[in-house]
């Protein structure tokens, strides 16, 4: 490409520019938020148009005196009427991938014991121990369950003092109508140990007991049961 003819167009170019960068001076705020997409349009042009160009476009566009004014309107019906989905799925792929360690790192943080209070009145009725907990953090951010702003939320967990299994589940009542819905939710095992040392506290301060012999105290048949298929188990090994 002639070096003298693209100088040229370059410098046409820049004339054009500043031009419409004149033009916009005395337009009030609004004005400009409604030239919004015809201003980035224009910069997009006078920043990456030359570079596009081969000898025989240089050529023709130095026919027109403001060639960045011709190549706008083209470029904006262009842009406009396009389908831009397969683009704009790259991009919220490049996005995805380029937050994905932030996001995972942000999923993986258990929450503290100073943003949780667990309330010591618990439930034995069951063959798991329910007890429930008030939460000071954002279940959005921890759980990925984003309820309305009037609506409240508390964590409710169940634990199984044969198993020593415990699973959790965020109750969200609707602050309109008072209605209840139920998300599972996962804990991570560091919150699932702070959680049940905070039951098995309660119990020794309440009950001078552990967890495990209060929830016997209540299930003195499910005790004896297992118990008794430990036992069998035993004398078959034996045999």
């Amino acid at each position: 490409m002639s070096g003298e003819l693209q100088d040229t167009l370059k410098k046409r170019l820049d004339e054009n520019y500043a031009a419409f960068i004149d033009s916009l001076q005395g337009k009030t705020v609004s004005e400009l938020i409604a030239m919004a997409p015809e201003i980035t349009t224009a910069q997009q042009l006078h920043e990456e148009l030359l570079g596009a160009c081969d000898e025989e476009d240089v050529e023709f566009l130095l026919r027109f005196d403001n060639p960045l004014e011709v190549v706008r309107g083209y470029w904006e019906s262009e842009i406009t009427g396009y389908d831009h989905s397969g683009e704009m799925g790259h991009m919220l792929w490049r996005i995805r991938e380029d937050n994905q360690d932030e996001f995972e790192r942000q999923d993986e943080k258990s929450f503290g014991i100073d943003e949780i209070t667990l309330d010591p009145v618990m439930d034995f009725s069951g063959k798991e121990v329910v007890a429930y907990i008030e939460i000071g953090f954002d279940v959005g951010r921890r759980f990925q369950v984003y309820p309305n702003l009037d609506d409240s939320c508390g964590l409710y967990v169940k634990y199984d003092p044969v198993s020593q299994a415990l699973r959790a589940e965020l109750c969200i009542e609707d602050g309109y109508d008072g209605g209840k819905r139920w998300e599972t939710v996962s804990l991570l095992p560091s919150a699932q140990k702070m959680i049940i040392d905070l039951m098995e506290e309660a119990c020794q301060k309440d009950m001078g007991r552990s967890l495990r012999d209060t929830w016997t105290d209540h299930h003195p048949a499910i005790n004896r049961e297992n118990q008794h298929q430990k036992k069998n188990g035993r004398c078959q090994h034996e045999r």
